[in-house]
């Protein structure tokens, strides 16, 4: 994949007993981490592939990622994002455009350990109420994801571009 290139992602909002399953990269040493190795929280799913639907993609990365079969509810919004953080060289990507559905795992409850299947993704069950106070990424999801759970958000795309 090349940093020039537009990358566009799908991802799950997975919610259970007032708690959000979220993903970070638990390597010691990430070679994508930006602003001086600082840990960042985001959704679960991933890229989408050639001629592959978005919802699809969330499904076989969500089976990937977890080993467990995804259920789409419905779809939230769409977040574009571009960034210029110290430590951009090494990222793969620097722009952005998340597909954001809210999605069911039956099989997986509030407090499960939900099991690591690759090396460079790892979860963990914060409270929704806590999102403002975690670096949570894309930037803008913070914002939206709010206004979009409480359906308060006509708004289905948030931008950080001009």
């Amino acid at each position: 994949m090349s940093k020039n290139n537009i990358h566009v992602l799908s991802r799950g909002v997975i919610i259970d007993q007032g708690h959000i399953l979220l993903a970070y990269d638990p390597r010691p040493h990430p070679n994508h981490y930006y602003e001086l190795n600082t840990p960042f929280y985001y959704l679960p799913g991933g890229h989408i592939d050639f001629q592959e639907s978005a919802s699809n993609a969330l499904i076989r990365e969500i089976k990937e990622e977890t080993g467990f079969e995804a259920a789409i509810e419905k779809f939230l919004g769409i977040i574009e994002h571009a960034w210029n953080f110290p430590g951009d060289e090494v990222c793969c990507h620097t722009h952005e455009i998340n597909l954001i559905y809210k999605l069911s795992i039956t099989e997986l409850k509030f407090g499960d350990k939900v099991p690591q299947k690759e090396e460079h993704v790892a979860f963990e069950w914060l409270p929704t109420d806590s999102l403002y106070e975690i670096d949570l990424r894309p930037l803008p999801l913070k914002s939206a994801l709010s206004k979009w759970l409480e359906g308060t958000n006509d708004n289905i795309f948030w931008s950080t571009m001009k």
